[in-house]
């Protein structure tokens, strides 16, 4: 059998362009994610085997422009630049074509094989218009193909014409359409060309690209000449042409620059997109009056939450019971099997009890995460970010800021902290970076499924995790308030961001989405869990403590449990959490939580199991926190108030600490600050309700 021939090709393409959906579609499950080197930034990667064909497709981070303004835009260009894909496919947004070109007109100043895929030209025509795509493609001088990514439309076309025209060599021999910027502003570029040719270090890069980058004052761009033989000369002339522009344009180089690739951008639309003779209803624009009034705005987001939650309690319980009642004959099993001592107790205590309560409630996992997928997809999340923004603008915080809020709910504080760095201001990203970490992410999420299931009814579980979600983000916005007020005064910038059309999920998209973002719960669970659950056992289990004849066996495991090592210090600890409710042991998971939140609940299964009899005693850890005197709905209450506020785990900590630039005044503040303030906010619901004799319990 012949050896396969090997293609790079490499997708880019604007924000909610449907970028990712058509990357779906031609990969499938053959993809894997990672991060750039050096950057946090999501690498994904996926390869497609067609005819004699092996093509790998790399999902560059969706961006408007490939200038330095973020890491996602520098790391788009950079991959482009230096890896040098067999050909770059711009997904285009067909219902926002003018936007979705500005990005076209600096791809094409790179000197790289380009095509478009013309993405969504269904909703272009359901506001009645259609595309002649044969025209853009004269115009543009490349290859251009309509798609619906959504529905898979054009996904087989697209493939093909990338091998035709590679196999062709028809990109080799590409005149791609360039904006003219006029002779005022090609002289000056002439003048720098000429001084970047002169200096080999600078010889990969496009000489065209790099000398409007540098009118167009980029920062990497410069940081790259600066590195030059000559950059002194370069860096000089630069300065120079900018001035002169600024004195003949009345404006700044990069106003004019901006100005010439969207008259570029207009006059293209213009000529390829025609107004049909009838037109279809604007679906998007009639559901955005009802969706972004500004009376119902708020109300449907709310509605929107609550449902997710319902879809997430109502439809997850059955399979939930199939987990538990797995993990209780997994417990029994191992029990029978191993012999009783250290080894059994490993097992059956420690791993089983521990990481079996934690991937209990991973069927609930997947089921939110697959609700909050579908929402994404259909287009209404960034809607939800614009009605957002008039509540947060209020509390200091950038509309943009839920964004990063949203990430960390939907898995996890890390991704979340990194992507505020999408916001322009320091000031919002700092505020943003400090509230994220309050939000019920992914590693929290157990903790709240564990109580509430112990202490409410079936029926009202859904609506008590929609009021921890909406107390997660009152008490962001209330410190976003406090932080704006105090040590990072100021106003939030202006809130600009394009809503996508409405669309229909694919299903094959949101079980992709579900499945990548739950395979890190069940991959941390199996790693990290695991390894900080066998330090717990071994601390609980040790050292042995001789027990007097006659002491029944569940006093002899609490014996043990007291007298542990971890026992022992919880005994030193309790002092300071018992004003909230709490005692030692479980003083013992909140340390053990600052690791990975998971491990809270992975340390509870661990001292109930421990403190079992025997292993057909095991049972669903919920049922035993139920049934355990030493808990009530109160004390549950306050535990679940402190996990929402304390110190978020140490991969947050340290994350937050490099995206501050390293300042370990931020860090001090975010650490004992967390800290404080979730012991304050306990005191007050602990102390309150016992007063007011409010879930004490019988």
């Amino acid at each position: 059998m012949s050896k396969r021939k090997k293609i790079t090709v490499a997708l880019a393409g604007n924000p909610n362009c449907g970028k990712t959906t058509i990357f779906n579609s031609l990969t499938g499950s053959n993809q894997h994610v990672g991060n750039y080197p050096g950057v946090t930034v999501e690498k994904k990667e996926g390869v497609k085997k067609y005819k004699d064909y092996e093509i790998k497709f790399v999902d560059l981070p969706g961006t408007y422009s490939l200038s330095a303004y973020s890491d996602d835009e520098v790391v788009a260009r950079d991959f482009i630049i230096n890896d040098k894909p067999d050909v770059v496919v711009h997904v285009v947004d067909a219902s926002n074509m003018d936007r979705n070109l500005y990005l076209f007109t600096q791809l094409a100043e790179l000197d790289i094989p380009v095509m478009i895929a013309l993405n969504m030209v269904d909703i272009l025509e359901t506001k009645g218009y259609k595309t002649d795509e044969k025209e853009l493609s004269n115009l543009l001088g490349i290859p251009v193909l309509p798609t619906v990514g959504n529905k898979k439309k054009g996904i087989k076309e697209l493939i093909e014409s990338i091998i035709n025209n590679y196999e062709s060599g028809a990109f080799q021999n590409q005149k791609v359409a360039r904006v003219d910027y006029g002779d005022d502003i090609k002289t000056e570029t002439d003048i720098l060309e000429a001084l970047i040719a002169k200096d080999k270090s600078l010889s990969k890069l496009p000489k065209n690209w790099l000398s409007i980058k540098l009118l167009d004052s980029d920062s990497e761009a410069v940081k790259k000449v600066s590195k030059a033989a000559n950059a002194k000369a370069i860096l000089s002339q630069t300065e120079k042409s900018r001035r002169h522009l600024e004195e003949h344009f009345g404006e700044t180089a990069e106003t004019k620059i901006a100005e010439y690739r969207y008259g570029f951008t207009n006059s293209v639309v213009k000529r390829v997109v025609k107004e049909k003779a009838t037109k279809k209803k604007d679906y998007t624009s009639a559901i955005d009056k009802i969706v972004l009034n500004r009376v119902l705005g708020l109300p449907i987001f709310a509605a929107v939450m609550f449902i997710i939650f319902w879809f997430t309690f109502t439809f997850s319980a059955p399979v939930v019971g199939w987990f538990e009642s797995f993990f209780e004959w997994l417990a029994v099993a191992a029990g029978g099997v191993i012999p009783e001592g250290p080894l059994q107790s490993l097992v059956v205590d420690g791993i089983i009890g521990g990481v079996g309560g934690l991937l209990g409630f991973f069927p609930l996992v997947l089921f939110m995460f697959f609700a909050i997928a579908f929402f994404e997809d259909t287009g209404y999340m960034a809607r939800a970010a614009f009605v957002m923004d008039k509540v947060m603008s209020k509390f200091g915080l950038h509309g943009k800021s839920f964004l990063p809020m949203m990430i960390a709910t939907n898995g996890c504080a890390v991704p979340g902290i990194m992507a505020t760095r999408t916001l322009d201001s320091k000031r919002d990203r700092l505020i943003t970076m400090f509230v994220t970490p309050f939000m019920i992410c992914g590693a929290k999420l157990p903790i709240f499924l564990l109580f509430i299931g112990a202490f409410f009814a079936e029926k009202y579980q859904a609506y008590v995790m929609f009021i921890f979600y909406a107390l997660s983000v009152c008490i962001a916005l209330i410190a976003a308030k406090i932080l704006s007020k105090t040590v990072l005064k100021g106003e939030p910038a202006h809130f600009v961001m394009e809503l996508p059309p409405y669309h229909l999920p694919t299903i094959k998209g949101l079980f992709l989405k579900m499945w990548e973002r739950g395979w890190l719960y069940v991959r941390k669970a199996g790693t990290i869990v695991v390894l900080l659950t066998i330090i717990i056992w071994a601390g609980f289990a040790y050292p042995k403590t001789d027990v007097a004849e006659g002491v029944g066996e569940e006093d002899a495991a609490a014996v043990q449990i007291e007298n542990s090592a971890l026992g022992k210090l919880g005994k030193i600890i309790e002092p300071l959490v018992k004003p909230i409710g709490m005692d030692g042991n479980r003083a013992i998971a909140l340390i053990a939580g600052l690791a990975a939140k998971e491990v809270v609940v992975s340390t509870l299964g661990t001292i109930y199991s421990l403190g079992e009899v025997d292993p057909e005693d095991a049972g669903p850890l919920k049922e035993k926190i139920a049934e355990d005197k030493g808990w009530s709905p109160l004390k549950a209450m306050t535990f679940l108030i402190f996990c929402l506020i304390y110190v978020p785990c140490i991969v947050a900590v340290v994350v937050f600490f490099k995206e501050t630039g390293s300042s370990y005044k931020w860090l001090a503040l975010l650490v004992v600050g967390n800290t404080v303030l979730a012991w304050i906010a306990s005191f007050i619901v602990f102390q309150a309700g016992t007063l007011l004799k409010i879930g004490i319990g019988g």
